[in-house]
């Protein structure tokens, strides 16, 4: 999908996002280590996201193993190797 988190052709990219009542419970977290061993399971080597700077949810992906791969004026290309 050749959306703002693509980095190449074979790694997949993805959002996730939470009602804000829901926000701050584990619950982002839970579904991110889901959802990194599902792609780790299908063979994937790697998954990236996009995400503005300001959004709180930067330290959850980093602590889930992202890192900035690339920065534009608003936002964060971030990378997890599986």
């Amino acid at each position: 999908m050749n959306d703002y988190g693509h980095v190449d052709d074979e790694t997949p990219s993805f959002a996730i996002s939470l009602y804000k009542e829901y926000r701050r419970k584990g619950i982002g977290m839970r579904l991110m280590e889901e959802m990194l061993e599902n792609l780790r399971d299908q063979g994937y080597k790697r998954v990236s996201l996009a995400v503005q700077k300001a959004n709180y949810a930067v330290k959850m992906y980093q602590k889930t193993g992202f890192r900035i791969m690339n920065e534009k004026d608003e936002e964060f290309i971030m990378v997890c190797e599986l």
